[in-house]
């Protein structure tokens, strides 16, 4: 468990680095490079903070230690000497790797061993609260939706996009704007309000253009991540940025090959169904 922790550990610590250096010059790159390269450097740092790629660096050739002939027998007075030979005692300068913890009067426990167990918990914690979260919130969001089993709107723009995958609509009352749900099964809630097919063109092409870049996908690796750097407080900062780059890589995306009263009209959208 240990050597797992450590190596969260050495990503953590990495991963620390990196979002600090990239939030400090955010106010420069958002400027000087396009949405997609923030959305994918971001990605990246979540990879980076899951993969040990350091291990695949060759380690330098290890310096041999002689090793004892294999004709070479311990003499018992060797033995004997070793078993009277004194405990070695931990003081304060004992490095905290050998250090000890007492959980009861005959069970002791190494500190660094104490740490990973505590963290394994944290992350097994964050994990159940979040996940038991989302399935009871799709759970209530699916009770209360209307299934629209037809639309025209949705099959255009599926034909746009060249999506071939069923998706559902779904109607709910208690939302306020369209989003996408579920990596194997998606599902788009919209609002229970009048929207013009004008405007329901520019919700399912955001909504659409998310599924077709698996951003669905890529939230769940930031969540993941999340948990795993659950003590890290910039791996917080990490998956808001993540997810904001995500929305504002989208627009872009969606806009792109739009002319400029199309834009305008998507924006309009956009703005009024956050409001």
């Amino acid at each position: 468990m240990f050597e797992l922790f450590k190596t969260v550990l050495i990503l953590s610590l990495f991963g620390f680095g990196i979002t600090a250096l990239l939030l400090c010059l955010k106010p420069i790159t958002a400027k000087k490079f396009p949405a997609k390269w923030q959305y994918y450097v971001w990605i990246a740092v979540l990879l980076s903070m899951i993969i040990p790629t350091y291990k695949l660096i060759p380690p330098k050739e290890a310096q041999k230690l002689p090793l004892l002939p294999q004709n070479e027998i311990v003499q018992p007075e060797a033995v004997q000497d070793l078993e009277e030979a004194p405990r070695t005692v931990i003081i304060e300068e004992t490095p905290i790797e050998y250090r000890e913890v007492n959980i009861t009067p005959n069970y002791r426990i190494k500190l660094l061993d104490l740490l990973a167990y505590v963290w394994f918990a944290g992350m097994c914690f964050y994990l159940i609260v979040v996940i038991s979260s989302y399935i009871i919130y799709l759970i209530r969001k699916h009770k209360k939706a209307i299934r629209i089993m037809e639309n025209a709107v949705l099959n255009e723009v599926k034909k746009e996009l060249k999506i071939k995958r069923h998706i559902k609509i779904r109607m709910s009352p208690d939302i306020q704007s369209p989003m996408l749900v579920g990596v194997l099964f998606p599902v788009i809630y919209i609002p229970c309000r009048e929207i013009p097919d004008e405007n329901m063109r520019m919700v399912f092409l955001h909504e659409l253009t998310h599924y077709k870049r698996k951003d669905l996908i890529i939230k769940w690796l930031s969540l993941f991540v999340n948990a795993v750097h659950w003590f890290n407080p910039l791996a917080y900062l990490l998956c808001a940025n993540v997810s904001e780059a995500c929305e504002v890589s989208c627009d872009m995306a969606v806009t792109k090959n739009m002319s400029d009263t199309e834009q305008k009209i998507y924006m309009k959208t956009i703005l009024d169904l956050v409001e």
